[in-house]
């Protein structure tokens, strides 16, 4: 399973790929999906394994997702 977060801005998005890379966690940095939002800006995908720990990550340094999805298909299920 998939899940996306996304933080509102590019730059808090960036902060949170220095963070996860720090941590050693994977997770790919990609376009927002257009069926989330239409404007562009950018979101961090991990997978289920990794999504406890890069969360466990994130909220240690303040940056806190302000949305998260969970892919189902080809659908966005929001957590």
């Amino acid at each position: 399973m998939e899940y996306i977060l996304g933080f509102g801005s590019p730059h808090r998005a960036l902060k949170a790929e220095e963070a996860l890379k720090i941590a050693d966690l994977p997770f790919r940095l990609l376009p927002v999906p257009r069926a989330l939002d239409a404007s562009c800006g950018l979101v961090i995908s991990v997978k289920d394994g990794a999504f406890e720990k890069a969360r466990g990550v994130l909220e240690k340094i303040g940056l806190r997702p302000r949305n998260i999805y969970r892919k189902e298909g080809e659908d966005y299920v929001k957590v």
